[in-house]
């Protein structure tokens, strides 16, 4: 890879990781929740996670690099237009777009199990190994060393991967306050005769079992 590609390339990941997307609010969530030590499980978790995911999406490319070079330029161009989608989608996925509270359940408690947990996520997530196969359809060139490319790009998009995670572990508000301004107050809580009536309700309630 040229400098020039290689640049490209990681100012790509980064704005891949960086990206709204559930894998981003759940580290951000976990963080937020039980502090920022959980780095420690969510930052490998989808850093090791996401380079996984890259190898899969390695595997036909690289067939179809050696095999079928003028495939690849089509590819690129059909890749091109799927990764303005998947912007599009992850800025309008319910699960990033919905109001949620402050008291979210997360799913798991131990470091090894949040690491297990994000690290199955980031692998098993289809929508993560198709827009990753549709990253390297841009970079990759049949012209040049396959296995040296590919291994230039495994390396940089770990670590790209990984300050991407640190990004959401450190700042878990910019992923989750949009969403959580939103939902802080409903339109019953705003109103002062709602709150009146719901307080006076529950005292008679009390009133009622204690009699």
């Amino acid at each position: 890879m040229t400098v020039d590609i290689w640049i490209a390339f990681a100012a790509t990941a980064i704005f891949f990781v960086l990206l709204p997307s559930p894998l981003a609010c759940l580290t951000a969530s976990f963080s937020l929740q039980r502090g920022r030590r959980t780095a420690f499980a969510t930052v490998p978790g989808v850093a090791a996670g996401l380079s996984v995911a890259l190898v899969f999406a390695m595997v036909p490319l690289t067939v179809i690099a050696f095999y079928l070079p003028r495939v690849l330029d089509a590819l690129s161009w059909a890749s091109l237009g799927y990764l303005m989608l998947y912007i599009l989608w992850s800025y309008q996925d319910p699960r990033i777009s919905g109001p949620v509270a402050d008291n979210d359940n997360l799913p798991e408690c131990r470091m090894a199990r949040i690491f297990g947990c994000l690290f199955g996520k980031s692998v098993l997530g289809p929508r993560y190994a198709v827009a990753l196969a549709a990253v390297l359809a841009q970079f990759i060139d049949p012209s040049l060393p396959l296995l040296q490319q590919l291994l230039e790009m495994q390396a940089t998009f770990l670590v790209c991967a990984v300050l991407g995670t640190v990004i959401h572990v450190l700042f878990p508000r910019r992923v989750l306050g949009r969403r959580r301004r939103a939902a802080n107050l409903n339109s019953a809580s705003r109103k002062p005769h709602t709150r009146f009536i719901s307080r006076r309700a529950v005292s008679a309630g009390y009133r009622r079992i204690a009699a």
